[in-house]
């Protein structure tokens, strides 16, 4: 039946129907994750577990595991509380107080307070958002200290790329441990910060997923600010075994999840064995997979020969298609 045919308000329907089914996700505005915000204000108050005190003069490796969300869906935000370069003694049962901010916010939003359990961690709920950037500050009350991460609401096809950081956007999977112990910056490889950037200007979500364990979060977006680029879609794992044995399997996992929630990725690069085996897996694609360093091409993917991004960035970048979002 054309549509001259229907009733008027089934035709306005199908009008509607026909442009929701054209319209194209948000774009994103990773630009808004370099703004530094001060911290929201914690009330004064003493420790829920007077232990805690004994701990909480070692540095901070505090961290919340940034989510990705549809628009429209609940999530449960995951943050972790420790202190000590080499202890690493989780903050248990202690009260902490949770924040958001949205891009239009102009201030702080309280969000929830929880009570951390055996494992240092907490989890809060968020609620259903418009699809954009999110921040949220975890803080610890009884001692001012405090994280910062992301909530990414997405419409279905947000367009992404992704990057692992180790020997990828760094030099060398050995240049973390400088970083992490404050001895020297991890030197970024030739390129790699007009890569990312470049994406950026093309309209495309930059996702960071790194095997590095959760400790190393603080240091990693610390270390993304100091290259100039967004702290996040930032993604650790929460454990040294899956670290060190299961980092194929965990992107994969990861990878499926972001999907699973709207997001598009488009483009993946790695260094490692294990980057080009999950990027192969998760089907990602041979000619949208590349790599970098002794193990380019590796399993498939496309390789990156020199030792840096810029002759690439020319040949593989700039003519790359402009994201298909608004």
């Amino acid at each position: 039946m054309k549509m001259s045919c229907l009733p008027k308000s089934l035709a306005a329907l199908a009008i509607l129907s026909t442009f929701n089914a054209a319209a194209l996700p948000k774009c994103a505005d990773a630009t808004w994750m370099e703004i530094n915000y001060a911290k929201p204000q914690l009330p004064d108050r003493g420790y829920r577990n007077g232990l805690n005190r004994f701990i909480t003069w070692l540095p901070s490796f505090h961290m919340i595991h940034d989510v990705v969300v549809a628009k429209g869906n609940t999530a449960t935000l995951t943050a972790k509380f420790d202190y000590g370069a080499v202890t690493h003694k989780d903050l248990e049962y202690e009260t902490v107080r949770f924040y958001i901010r949205g891009e239009q916010d102009s201030q702080w939003q309280f969000l929830s307070e929880k009570v951390t359990n055996s494992d240092g961690k907490a989890f809060v709920t968020i609620p259903a958002l418009p699809a954009g950037q999110y921040r949220v500050y975890a803080g610890v009350p009884a001692d001012g200290s405090g994280t910062e991460g992301f909530v990414t609401v997405v419409d279905p096809n947000t367009p992404a790329v992704l990057f692992d950081i180790d020997g990828t956007l760094t030099l060398s999977d050995e240049e973390a441990i400088g970083d992490y112990t404050g001895i020297d910056r991890a030197d970024a490889r030739d390129g790699a910060y007009s890569l990312v950037r470049r994406y950026m200007d093309l309209g495309y979500q930059p996702v960071y997923l790194t095997a590095r364990v959760y400790w190393y979060a603080k240091g990693t977006r610390s270390w993304l600010d100091w290259l100039g680029l967004p702290e996040g879609i930032l993604r650790t794992t929460m454990s040294n075994e899956t670290s060190l044995y299961r980092t194929a399997e965990y992107k994969i996992d990861q990878i499926n999840r972001f999907r699973a929630q709207g997001l598009n990725i488009v483009r993946a690069y790695g260094n490692a064995k294990t980057d080009a085996e999950a990027f192969i897996k998760a089907g990602i694609g041979s000619q949208n997979s590349f790599t970098i360093g002794e193990d380019a091409g590796h399993f498939g993917t496309t390789a990156i020969l020199n030792d840096g991004y810029f002759d690439h960035i020319s040949q593989y970048v700039d003519n790359f298609a402009q994201a298909q979002c608004e």
